[in-house]
C-alpha cells in the first residue's frame, strides 16, 4: 500500500496487494485492486486468473468464469505462471454447489491441463461438460486435444469430428482435425485445414499446419509447403518453428542460401532449440563451411538430448501424478525422483514428491520436497499451502508438539533469508515456549551459520540433536559448523552419520567429499562426490569439485571433463553457479594457456560478477598475457569483494614491482605477510584443539 502511495500506476503492485487482500478475506478490496492491475498492465494471465480466484471465493460462479477464461486464452509463456493449482481448488466446490454448468466443467478441464493434472482428470472433466450438453462443440474440442496428447488419436480424431459436426464454422476445431490427420491421411488433412484458413485467414496454427499437410502430400507437395510457410512468416516474422519448417523445406529442394536464411533467423528466435541448429548444421555443412556446420551440429545434438531428458521428465511426473492418484505410491515416487534426477529445477515434481512423501506419512520429506518447490517456484502456492500446513512436519515423533503458526512464521523469514530478525524469535521460542523442540533448536543455529555465529550455532545444533538424534539436517548443518572452524574429525563424524540417516541425498556425500577435500585428502573426496553425482547427475558443485579432486590426483582430462559437464548444465538451465568457470580457468592458468583462461574467467564473471576468485584468475591471466594495469584492476575487484584471501596481495605485490611501484609492493606485501600470520596462529589454534581433544583425561 506504501508503495502504491507512491506510484498509483504500479500495475504489478495492485496485483500483489490484490492477492494478498484476497487471502485476508477482504475480497471487495481484492476484486478492486486486481480490476485496477488489469486496467494498468499488458494483458497478464496470471492476474485475470487471481480475480477469477475472487470471484469464486465470493460466490459469483459465472464472473469467475469469464475472468478465468479470459486468463485461459493468453497465449504462453506466462510470466508470472499463473496460480492453477488455486483456481482449481477454487471451482471445484464451486460445481459441487451448482450443478449442470457445462461450461464450468469445461473450464475446470482446461484448468487441470494447465495444472498438469493426469490425463484422465481432464479428460473426465470435458466429458462431464459434453454428458450435461451433448452438443458443446468447443468441449468435444478441447476433449480431442487431450486425447491426442495422451496418445489416443483414433478417440482424438472422433472428437475433433464430433466438434467439427456439430459446429461447421468451428475453424480451430478444423485446424485440430486437420492437424491430427496429417500423418495418416495428407488429403484430407489439407481439406480440413484449407477450410481452416477459409475462415480465419489470420491463423497461424492452421496455415502453419496446412504447409506440414502440403509437405506430407505426395505430388507437388513442397512448393505449396513453402508458399504457405512464407505466409505464416508474413503474419508472425517471430514463429521460430515456421522458420525451420521452411528451411528444412528449402533444403529438400536445394536452395541452400534461402535454407540458410530461415535457419539462422530460426536459431535466432530460439536458441534452444536442437532441431534449428542440427538443420542449420546440416545446411552450413551442404554450402561447405565445415567447421561452423561441425559447431552447429554438436550443439544441435547436445540440446536435442536436453530436450529429451525435459520430454522424459515431464512423461515421469505425470506418471507420478497419476500413480499417487490411484494409491500406488511405491511407483508414484520411483517416477517422481527419476523426473527430479533428469531435471532438478522441477518444481511440480517436487510438489508432487511431498504429496507422496505425505501419504506414505514421511512428513520430514514431505516437508522438505515442498519447500524445495517454493524455492524453485516461489508463486506455487499448492506446495506453500503444503508447508504451512505441515508447519510442524520435521519434528520427529515423540517430540513435544510445536506451534504451527508460529513455525509457519519462523519458514517465512528464514525463506525470504532475514536470519537476523528470525533469530530473538527463534531464541525465545525455544528458551521461553518450547525449550524441548528440536526443530526450534534447528531453526535456530540454521540462521545462526547463516550469520556466520558459528560458536552459538554449534550449541544450538548439538541441543537440537540431543532432543533428536535422527535429524539429518541437523547433522549435515553442524558438520558444516565444525568444518569452518577446523574441528575437521568432528565434521567428518556428523556428515557420515547425516549420510546414514540419508543415504539417497547427494547433498550429504558431497559435503564430505568437500570436508575431505579441504584436508587435501583427495582419494575419499573423489569417490564420496562420485557418490553425489551417481545420486544427482546433473549437480553441478559436486561436478566442479569432483573435478578438482581429479586434478589433484593428476587426472586432467577427467577433471576438464567434469568442468565442462558442469558448464553444460548449468547453460542449459541459465543458472548463477560460476564455479565450474572458475576451476577451468585456474586449470588453464596453470597448463600456460592463458587466452583459454582468460576466456573462462571473464564467462564466470558475466555469470557472477561478485565472484573474486574469477577476478583472481582473470588477473593470473591478464599478467602471463603482459597486460599488467589490467591485471591490477582485477587484483584489486578481488580484494575489495574479498580483503581477506592473501594471495591476491601476494599476486599484486609482484604486479606493482613489475610495474616499477615499489611503495605499493610493499604495502602489498605487508598484507599478505599479515594474512598468512594470522592464518598460522588460527591453524595452530586448531592443531592444539585437536591434540586436547584426543588426548586421554588423566585419573586421580
Amino acid at each position: 500500500r506504501k508503495s502504491l502511495l507512491l506510484d498509483p500506476a504500479a500495475g504489478d503492485g495492485h496485483a500483489f496487494l490484490g492477492t494478498a487482500l484476497r487471502e485476508t478475506g477482504d475480497l471487495a478490496a481484492a476484486r478492486a485492486s486486481l480490476q485496477r492491475a488489469i486496467a494498468l498492465l499488458p494483458p497478464t494471465a496470471a492476474v485475470y486468473v487471481d480475480l477469477g480466484i475472487t470471484y469464486l471465493r465470493a460466490g459469483d460462479l459465472d464472473k469467475a468464469l469469464g475472468q478465468l477464461e479470459a486468463g485461459l486464452n493468453l497465449p504462453s509463456p506466462w510470466v508470472p505462471v499463473p496460480d492453477w493449482d488455486s483456481a482449481t481448488a477454487a471451482l471445484r466446490p464451486a460445481l459441487a454447489a451448482s450443478a449442470g454448468r457445462a461450461a464450468a466443467h469445461n473450464v475446470l478441464g482446461l484448468l487441470l491441463g494447465r495444472q498438469g493434472a493426469p490425463s484422465s482428470e481432464v479428460t473426465a472433466a470435458f466429458r462431464e461438460a459434453i454428458r450435461l450438453r451433448p452438443g458443446f462443440a468447443e468441449a468435444h474440442n478441447n476433449l480431442g486435444l487431450v486425447l491426442i496428447q495422451s496418445g489416443d488419436d483414433p478417440g482424438g480424431i472422433a472428437a475433433f469430428r464430433e466438434a467439427v459436426r456439430l459446429e461447421n464454422d468451428y475453424a480451430d476445431a478444423h485446424a485440430n482435425l486437420g492437424a491430427a490427420l496429417v500423418p495418416t491421411d495428407a488429403e484430407e488433412a489439407v481439406r480440413e485445414l484449407e477450410k481452416a484458413v477459409a475462415l480465419a485467414p489470420g491463423s497461424v496454427k492452421a496455415r502453419f499446419n496446412l504447409a506440414a499437410a502440403y509437405g506430407a502430400r505426395p505430388p507437388g507437395g513442397p512448393a505449396k509447403d513453402i508458399e504457405q510457410l512464407e505466409k505464416v512468416i508474413e503474419l508472425d516474422s517471430t514463429f521460430a518453428r515456421a522458420h525451420l519448417a521452411l528451411g528444412k523445406a528449402f533444403l529438400r529442394d536445394g536452395k541452400v542460401a534461402e535454407a540458410l536464411k530461415a535457419l539462422q533467423e530460426a536459431t535466432r528466435l530460439q536458441p534452444q532449440s536442437g532441431e534449428a541448429r542440427y538443420q542449420l548444421g546440416l545446411a552450413l555443412a551442404r554450402a561447405g563451411r565445415k567447421e561452423e556446420a561441425t559447431s552447429e551440429l554438436h550443439k544441435g545434438r547436445d540440446l536435442v538430448t536436453a530436450d529429451d531428458r525435459n520430454k522424459a521428465a515431464t512423461l515421469d511426473v505425470l506418471e507420478g501424478r497419476a500413480a499417487l492418484t490411484k494409491g500406488d505410491l511405491e511407483h508414484a515416487e520411483a517416477k517422481l525422483r527419476h523426473a527430479i534426477q533428469l531435471r532438478p529445477d522441477s518444481f511440480e515434481a517436487q510438489s508432487a514428491l511431498g504429496a507422496v512423501r505425505e501419504k506414505q506419512g514421511d512428513l520430514p520429506g514431505a516437508f522438505a520436497a515442498y519447500r524445495k518447490a517454493v524455492e524453485l517456484n516461489p508463486a506455487d502456492s499448492s506446495s506453500r499451502e503444503s508447508l504451512e500446513r505441515l508447519g510442524s512436519a520435521r519434528i520427529q515423533s515423540g517430540a513435544p508438539k510445536d506451534d504451527p503458526a508460529k513455525l509457519a512464521e519462523f519458514e517465512r523469514y528464514i525463506r525470504a533469508g532475514r536470519f537476523g530478525e528470525v533469530e530473538p524469535l527463534l531464541a525465545a521460542y525455544v528458551t521461553q515456549e518450547r525449550p524441548r523442540s528440536s526443530w526450534g533448536w534447528y531453526a535456530l543455529g540454521y540462521s545462526l551459520f547463516a550469520q556466520q555465529k558459528l560458536g552459538e550455532a554449534i550449541q544450538a545444533l548439538a541441543k537440537s540433536l540431543q532432543l533428536d538424534i535422527k535429524n539429518a539436517e541437523a547433522h549435515k548443518m553442524l558438520g558444516r559448523s565444525l568444518m569452518i572452524i577446523g574441528r575437521f574429525d568432528a565434521a567428518q563424524l556428523e556428515f557420515e552419520e547425516a549420510i546414514r540417516l540419508k543415504p539417497d541425498s547427494a547433498e550429504m556425500h558431497y559435503n564430505l567429499g568437500k570436508l575431505f577435500s579441504i584436508q587435501d585428502n583427495w582419494e575419499p573426496a573423489r569417490k564420496a562426490l562420485e557418490a553425489a553425482i551417481r545420486l544427482d547427475s546433473s549437480y553441478v558443485e559436486a561436478l566442479d569439485a569432483l573435478g578438482f579432486a581429479l586434478e589433484a590426483l593428476g587426472d586432467d582430462a577427467g577433471a576438464v571433463a567434469r568442468y565442462e559437464r558442469a558448464i553444460a548444465l548449468e547453460g542449459e538451465r541459465q543458472g548463477r553457479f560460476a564455479g565450474a568457470h572458475v576451476s577451468l580457468s585456474a586449470y588453464y592458468n596453470r597448463t600456460g594457456d592463458p587466452d583459454q583462461a582468460l576466456e573462462y574467467a571473464r564467462q564466470a564473471l558475466q555469470i557472477d560478477p561478485r565472484s573474486d576468485p574469477a577476478w583472481f584468475q582473470q588477473a593470473k591471466a591478464q599478467e602471463r598475457l603482459g597486460r599488467l594495469a589490467e591485471a591490477v584492476d582485477s587484483l584489486n575487484q578481488a580484494i575489495a569483494l574479498n580483503p581477506r584471501a592473501s594471495s591476491h596481495y601476494y599476486l599484486l605485490a609482484g604486479l606493482y614491482r613489475r610495474l616499477g611501484k615499489p611503495d605499493e609492493s610493499r604495502r602489498a606485501l605487508d598484507s599478505f605477510k599479515r594474512l598468512q600470520r594470522e592464518a598460522n596462529e588460527l591453524e595452530k589454534m586448531r592443531r592444539e584443539h585437536r591434540e586436547n581433544a584426543a588426548a586421554p583425561s588423566g585419573g586421580a
